[in-house]
């Protein structure tokens, strides 16, 4: 198998990981305790998301430092005596899933990637991005395309 191959593997599954890795803090309220304060009912994260650190951190296995502020921000987060509650709702769709992948450009530590993907909706969309790869070989996504028409990258007031 060529290094390329093997590269647009890896890269498909980490860009998959990343794009749902919201997903993975949101839906693990399911089933949780749930407050009701002004009016809106939130819902307690499991202990692995407990505090916004911890979310924060997870977020940053795939992200940036911005976006993963973005991510965080987005989900609609409240302290409750100690522990951390994500607003109670269905958050809409989003496109999650890479179906085709081609890398356009690999220069020293920046892969800069073509992805289209699909969920949710009809409609596939095309996405880049540019991820940078660390010294000791971990990515990170620091740029994507497309953010105005995705919830989770809106930026944050």
């Amino acid at each position: 198998m060529s290094d390329n191959l093997l590269l647009k593997q890896a890269l498909r599954k980490f860009i998959n990981q990343a794009e749902i890795s919201w997903f993975k803090v949101f839906d693990s309220s399911r089933n949780r305790k749930v407050i009701v304060v002004g009016g809106d009912e939130y819902a307690q994260l499991p202990l692995r998301f407990s505090t916004r650190a911890k979310v924060f951190a997870f977020f940053r296995r795939y992200w940036s430092v911005c976006f993963s502020r973005r991510l965080l921000c987005n989900l609609k987060t409240i302290v409750h005596r100690g522990r951390l509650y994500v607003i109670v709702g269905d958050p809409g769709p989003v496109l999650v899933r890479v179906i085709s992948l081609r890398i356009i450009r690999c220069k020293s530590n920046l892969i800069r990637v073509r992805a289209v993907l699909t969920g949710g909706f009809p409609q596939r969309q095309v996405i880049f991005y540019t991820i940078r790869l660390g010294s000791t070989g971990k990515l990170t996504i620091i740029n994507r395309s497309n953010l105005r028409n995705d919830y989770r990258y809106l930026p944050c007031r």
